[in-house]
């Protein structure tokens, strides 16, 4: 208990407090108790209302709260990502800096190789130039030693130009043609030469066998006509072991029976037969196309090709100064359409074999 003097009569309170200063401090308590519950109310009242009509302003703040706290969120995301950022950067401008380097090491590199093919070049120039000029001489040593072989190999069928002089280049060659008529012995002998001046030339021949420079094979003998085709094509089949060429149309060497066109169809072969039949007429075609192909590619002209006398054509690639020459160029293959059978064709004239 307090030992202190009551508040109210002034007396000592030593172990008990007198009664009218208990009732008084009770009556007081009471006072302020009463206050309180009156403040309480007051306070629960005012809460209430607050409550009641302020609820969407504390629910705005309750948004405002957990935006706050998504905000705080994102901006610790946002931080991460920018040091994330920072250390892709830093990582970057490493590699940047390494490129730049090896970029730099690549430039100093193709300048050293440039270097190295210009000494190269200006080492090693010159002998390939010479090179190519032993290989160009070669080549051309090699086309003229096929073509010396080819004009034997004429010579062996007995197709020379020798045999095709006039009168006049007899006469030229001859050193007796500038005496006078009257000596004895060349007279008749000048004589004959210029009856046989005015006498024109109608055939031509291969081993001695005659083919028409017209192209009309009706005054021949059939036998005549075949066996000297099947010449033609002997020929055409030996000229290709040396110049490595393959003709439009592929031929069969059988003596007077020789063939020309695809054997795997009977309406593309055709015997080289003159017996007055459609199928001889496109033979033959097939056989100038050849000749013709053969002309192409050892640099004939299409104007020295004679339409219809095939040893004339041949003989002009006797004298053309390009025999010998191996032939790659694929426009040989390209001939006049006009001029070309074709193998459906074939069943358009297969009724008229007689």
């Amino acid at each position: 208990m307090d030992k202190s003097e009551c508040a109210l009569c002034r007396r000592p309170r030593g172990s008990f407090s007198c009664a009218e200063c208990t009732s008084a401090m009770l009556q007081q308590r009471r006072t302020m108790l009463a206050g309180l519950q009156a403040d309480v109310a007051v306070l629960r009242k005012k809460t209430e209302y607050a409550l009641n009509t302020k609820s969407a302003l504390v629910d705005a703040e309750l948004r405002l709260e957990r935006c706050m706290k998504q905000v705080e969120r994102l901006a610790e995301k946002v931080m991460k990502t920018r040091e994330q950022l920072c250390s892709e950067r830093i990582a970057v401008v490493e590699r940047t800096s390494k490129l730049e380097e090896r970029t730099v090491q690549m430039e100093e590199a193709q300048h050293k190789l440039q270097l190295e093919s210009q000494r190269a070049e200006s080492l090693h120039a010159p002998v390939l130039e010479c090179l190519d000029y032993q290989v160009q001489w070669a080549d051309e040593n090699a086309a003229r030693v096929r073509g010396d072989r080819l004009r034997e190999l004429f010579a062996l069928f007995a197709l020379t130009p020798e045999g095709e002089k006039t009168a006049e280049e007899e006469d030229d060659d001859d050193p007796l043609s500038g005496l006078p008529d009257e000596r004895e012995g060349v007279s008749e002998e000048l004589r004959q030469r210029k009856a046989r001046k005015n006498v024109p030339v109608f055939f031509r021949t291969i081993v001695g066998l005659p083919l028409p420079k017209s192209g009309k094979y009706e005054n021949v003998p059939p036998e005549v006509v075949a066996a000297a085709l099947g010449k033609v094509i002997h020929l055409l089949h030996c000229l290709i072991k040396y110049l490595k060429i393959t003709y439009p149309h592929p031929m069969q060497f059988n003596g007077s029976f020789s063939t020309i066109g695809n054997t795997s169809e009977g309406a593309g072969c055709h015997t080289l037969y003159p017996d007055g039949s459609v199928g001889f007429e496109r033979g033959l075609s097939m056989l100038h196309e050849n000749v013709a192909f053969l002309c192409t590619c050892q640099g004939v002209s299409k104007s020295d090709v004679h339409p219809t006398d095939l040893l004339g054509s041949l003989l002009e690639v006797y004298k053309s100064p390009r025999l010998g020459t191996l032939c790659d160029n694929q426009e040989a293959n390209e001939i006049d359409p006009d001029e070309r059978y074709t193998l459906t064709g074939s069943i358009e004239i297969l009724p008229h074999y007689s």
